[in-house]
């Protein structure tokens, strides 16, 4: 009988091992850390207190989260890619505002808890200012200098361009703001260095149209690949800016779905477009679009970081002036990376750290030119993040 009792005894051990498993919750995810902004600059973000550099207002924590967005109902947000409930149409990924509430209050914790009734408080997504940057008209979407008006600049076909104006949000402006905004399209222009004098050989006004979201000018006949430049002022006393678009090919309003959905449809995350022939994998098996781990090695970081440098360059030749932040913010954190080798140089390299606190800062200056779409700027930015480059790729020299 003893067998029989002992295995008696295993089975229902087993059954309470496998019952106690289920009824366990899983572990929830770890949180996004606690970062502190501006309330009124949202692009300043630091890793510990301080002041804004612009306003000088004390920065106050928030907690950042990556997230899908309907780019129809905004406040469809999901975690993870797929279709919108609502239209059907595929999310797109955004920044949001991580918080948490209770039933009949509006007070936002930074915190997961417990409210005074006891229920546990409810997770809570905000759209955050900045937060999406993604092109609504199958263009190309830019940010502008005054940290509050975005623009997408659209080519259909190859006599229109078209310019859709949104706010800090990514919400399309009333027509009737238009009435504000002085724009023109330029197709064509010289540049004479020696006098730093730019001539307009082929401008067009951007005018409103009727009972449409967006301005539009009828060009003469482009070929493609098409360059041109949005030149903007939003309000008479504002100073004009300049916005230079590269079109590889006509842009494609993104088609609705015929059908409504009955229930999301999962599917795996996008890969961002790759809209120039920068954006393949390169030669050196790195794709410019997808940060990769940090080798471990001295001699794979400097690599990393030379191949990082010559994506950014590619990038800007092709237009695709907002995917430049991705190989630049790989080049910065190799250079982080690097630092605590500079103390194993010899005397004459140790000044390396500072080349490689340049490569850090014009890797965060190359991510603010390209978002606002000035190709003289990015290009300006670039270089000098290229001779930092070259710099540590000197000190470090004879250590690869």
């Amino acid at each position: 009988m003893k067998p029989i009792l002992s295995a008696a005894i295993a089975v229902l051990f087993v059954a309470t091992m496998v019952a106690a498993q289920r009824s366990t919750p899983a572990a929830a995810p770890p949180l996004p850390p606690i970062s502190m902004t501006c309330i009124h600059h949202p692009d300043v973000l630091e890793s510990k207190p301080g002041v804004c550099p612009y306003c000088k207002l004390p920065l106050v924590p928030v907690r950042l989260e990556s997230a899908r967005m309907c780019p129809v109902h905004t406040t469809v947000t999901e975690s993870n890619a797929g279709k919108c409930r609502l239209c059907g149409r595929q999310l797109v990924p955004v920044t949001v505002s991580l918080t948490w509430r209770c039933t009949n209050s509006a007070t936002e914790h930074l915190e997961p808890g417990v409210c005074a009734d006891g229920s546990p408080r409810t997770r809570h997504r905000t759209p955050r200012p900045h937060g999406n940057h993604n092109p609504q008209h199958g263009g190309q979407f830019f940010m502008a200098p005054d940290n509050w008006h975005h623009l997408e600049g659209v080519h259909p076909s190859a006599r229109i361009f078209r310019l859709y104006v949104y706010d800090d949000y990514g919400r399309a402006l009333a027509a009737a703001t238009f009435k504000d905004i002085t724009a023109r399209v330029v197709t064509k222009e010289t540049f004479d260095p020696a006098t730093r004098k730019t001539t307009e050989l082929s401008a067009f006004a951007l005018k409103p149209v009727r009972n449409r979201p967006y301005l539009e000018a009828r060009i003469a006949p482009s070929t493609l690949p098409a360059e041109m430049t949005a030149k903007v002022r939003f309000s008479g006393d504002q100073t004009e800016h300049r916005f230079d678009f590269t079109f590889p090919s006509f842009s494609k309003e993104p088609a609705a779905p015929t059908a409504r959905p009955s229930m999301p449809q999962p599917s795996s995350p996008a890969a961002p477009a790759a809209t120039t022939a920068a954006a393949a994998v390169s030669s050196s098996g790195l794709d410019p679009l997808t940060p990769v781990p940090i080798p471990t090695s001295m001699s794979g970081m400097l690599e990393q970081l030379e191949v990082r440098q010559k994506q950014v360059g590619d990038l800007i030749a092709g237009g695709d002036f907002g995917a430049v932040w991705v190989p630049a913010f790989q080049a910065k954190d190799i250079a982080i990376a690097l630092e605590p080798h500079v103390a194993h140089l010899g005397a004459t390299e140790r000044d390396a750290g500072e080349p490689l606190a340049r490569v850090v800062r014009t890797a965060w200056l190359l991510d603010a030119a390209g978002d606002v779409g000035n190709r003289t700027q990015i290009e300006a930015v670039y270089a000098a993040f290229t001779a930092a480059v070259t710099d540590v790729l000197t000190a470090f020299g004879g250590s690869r």
